[in-house]
C-alpha cells in the first residue's frame, strides 16, 4: 500500500514549486471539465464506497490494508469540504478518515487513460493534509497520513498506471512542469472474475457486472 506523510507533505512545502504544479492542472481541468460526461458506472461505485462496511472490505481486499492493527471498533467519517483545485467533479471522488487515527483516504474513479493523473492525485492528496495543517493541527495528535487511490474502469489497457504491489519507498519528487508521485491503482483490466467471486462486497459485484458488460468476458 502506498500513502502520502506528513512529512512528504513538508518535503513538498520545502520544494517551492507547488504554485507552478497547481496552476498547470487548473488550465487542463477546466477543458476537462467543459468536455466531460457524468457517467453513471462512476456513481455506482462511489455510493457503494460510500458504506461504511464495503469501505472497509475495500481497503481489505483491494489495498491489503489490515484494519484489525487499528482496532477492532474502527468509525469512518466521510468528508466532502476539502478544497480540490484540480477537478470540479462531485461524482468521481470520495474523501474519509478512519476515526481518532490520522488516516485519510483519497479515491479517485476514472474511465479513460489520463495523462495528467499524477498531477491531480498530488494536488487532491497534498491539499488534504494542507488543511488538517491549518485547522487540525493539534500537538497531541499524531501526523495525518493520506492513501492515495485511483480506480480505472476503463477499456483499454493502461501499462503506466501506477501500483500497490511494491514494498519500495517511493518518494514524491516535484519541479516545474514535472512531478513525480505514486499512488495506489484498481485497475479493472487486472482483475480476474475467479478472484472477484471469492470476495464477498458489492464492489466486487459491480466490478465483475463492469467486466462483463463493457470487456465482453466469458
Amino acid at each position: 500500500m502506498i500513502y502520502f506523510s506528513y512529512n512528504d507533505f513538508l518535503d513538498c512545502m520545502d520544494n517551492g514549486k507547488i504554485d507552478e504544479l497547481t496552476r498547470i492542472e487548473e488550465k487542463v481541468s477546466k477543458y476537462e471539465l467543459k468536455n466531460g460526461k457524468n457517467e453513471n458506472t462512476e456513481n455506482n461505485i462511489i455510493n457503494i464506497l460510500k458504506e461504511k462496511c464495503e469501505l472497509k472490505k475495500f481497503l481489505n481486499e483491494f489495498l491489503k490494508m489490515d484494519l484489525s492493527q487499528l482496532g477492532y471498533n474502527l468509525d469512518i467519517i466521510y468528508y466532502n469540504h476539502v478544497k480540490r483545485l484540480s477537478n470540479n467533479k462531485i461524482n468521481d471522488v470520495l474523501i474519509a478518515k478512519i476515526k481518532e487515527k490520522e488516516i485519510f483516504i483519497f479515491i479517485k474513479l476514472i474511465n479513460q487513460i489520463d495523462s495528467n493523473i499524477s498531477y491531480k492525485m498530488f494536488e487532491h492528496t497534498f491539499n488534504i493534509i494542507k488543511k488538517w495543517n491549518e485547522e487540525e493541527k493539534i500537538v497531541n495528535k499524531r501526523n495525518p497520513i493520506v492513501i492515495p487511490t485511483v480506480i480505472y474502469t476503463g477499456k483499454e489497457k493502461w501499462n503506466n498506471l501506477s501500483y500497490t504491489y511494491s514494498k519500495d519507498i517511493r518518494y514524491t519528487t516535484c519541479k516545474e512542469n514535472s512531478i513525480k508521485f505514486f499512488y495506489n491503482a484498481i485497475q479493472l483490466n487486472d482483475l480476474k472474475v475467479e478472484d472477484l467471486r471469492k470476495i464477498e462486497s458489492k464492489l466486487a459485484k459491480e466490478f465483475m457486472k463492469l467486466k462483463y458488460k463493457y470487456l465482453q468476458i466469458n
